[in-house]
């Protein structure tokens, strides 16, 4: 006689590509830093990992050149130098060697991502019908708040220029500072507070300029406040993506100066602005442990997850269960980055932070 066993026919392998599926989809500030992940990483919390910073562009130089030579015969338009006179160059005309310095940062894994969901066999049996809807999203979707609180948390202490001496601030910028009129109410404080914000707002993508920040996938991240203040300004145009399903698109309101803006409500009176490679999200998980009964290590998009089912024999019931490992870190720049003429160094000026203020009178 056939065994009896439930209706959902589980495959850990396929059950945890989804749930990276959905967990990317979920994911808000957590869906900012760039990503890297590792499957077979054998080490633990606080643990570090290596990873690679790309180079900067290999400098040319002019160099190989002979200069130009005259008409030997003076006022004479048609004859002109041969071969023969040009004379050897006196200096090696190979092109100069670059080197693709792609120098190694460490990253440490500072946190135990976990959850987990106890399935009773009544369950199982009765209530559930859609695994993916009543189970899955639910601890994905817990997985992707953790990872947003906790991203929102190390933009706060770590996208800065505070590290920056005075002769690096002068060359690249530091971070923006900025005073709003005390709110009132009427249409010219409405204007005049949008304007002082909008100021702050292009000092800061000037020094993001200065910096030599790429251009694309630059982003604004703040709270409400700092999104009511420019929802009305009459200069500016919302951009709606209401229809899109990917929590950081609906996150995205509109687009200022080069910069797509994210609301959070981790964040208040408060702006902080960085390229996507400012940050880098690095993950991995721990071994599948002996006694497990299913489990799967799959990676999404950067993101390593492990996902495990186990029965408990004294409560009859399963246990469907998702973790990883993760740390964040900013990226610094090479130790020879320079720009006009002052050196910079291993200092992070791919991001910076605004600091806003409101008048008391």
């Amino acid at each position: 006689m056939a065994l009896t066993t439930h209706h959902f026919n589980l495959d850990p392998k396929q059950v945890t590509i989804a749930a990276l599926g959905l967990l990317d989809r979920q994911l808000t500030l957590g869906g900012l830093p760039a990503r890297y992940s590792e499957l077979n990483f054998t080490g633990g919390i606080g643990d570090v990992i290596n990873v690679n910073r790309e180079s900067r562009g290999i400098p040319v130089q002019a160099a190989g050149i002979t200069a130009p030579i005259e008409n030997p015969i003076k006022g004479d338009k048609t004859k002109f130098a041969a071969a023969s006179d040009r004379p050897l160059p006196s200096a090696p005309r190979l092109a100069p060697k670059g080197f693709i310095n792609e120098s190694r940062f460490p990253v440490q894994l500072t946190t135990l991502a976990q959850n987990a969901t106890t399935l009773s066999m009544e369950q199982v049996a009765f209530d559930l019908r859609q695994f993916g809807s009543q189970v899955l999203s639910k601890l994905t979707r817990g997985f992707a708040e953790y990872f947003d609180d906790t991203t929102a948390t190390f933009i706060k202490s770590s996208i800065n220029r505070a590290a920056l001496t005075a002769g690096q601030k002068a060359a690249v910028g530091g971070d923006v500072a900025v005073t709003l009129p005390k709110a009132d109410g009427t249409p010219a404080n409405m204007s005049a507070r949008a304007l002082a914000l909008r100021v702050a707002l292009v000092d800061a993508r000037m020094n993001m300029n200065l910096a030599q920040v790429p251009a694309s996938e630059r982003y604004l991240i703040a709270g409400p406040e700092v999104e009511a203040i420019l929802l009305k300004d009459p200069e500016f145009v919302a951009v709606d993506y209401s229809g899109d399903t990917n929590a950081l698109r609906r996150a995205i309101v509109g687009r200022i100066y080069g910069f797509d803006i994210v609301i959070h409500n981790s964040f208040g009176l408060e702006a902080y602005l960085f390229h996507k490679s400012a940050m880098l999200l690095v993950s991995a998980c721990p071994a599948i442990p002996m006694g497990a009964v299913q489990g799967s290590i799959q990676n999404i998009n950067g993101v390593a997850t492990r996902m495990l089912i186990d029965y408990d024999y004294g409560l009859k019931a399963d246990t469907i269960g998702l973790d990883t490992m993760y740390g964040l870190s900013t990226v610094a720049e090479d130790p020879d980055y320079s720009v006009r003429g002052t050196l910079i160094g291993e200092k992070f000026v791919r991001g910076l932070k605004i600091a806003i203020t409101e008048s008391t009178t």
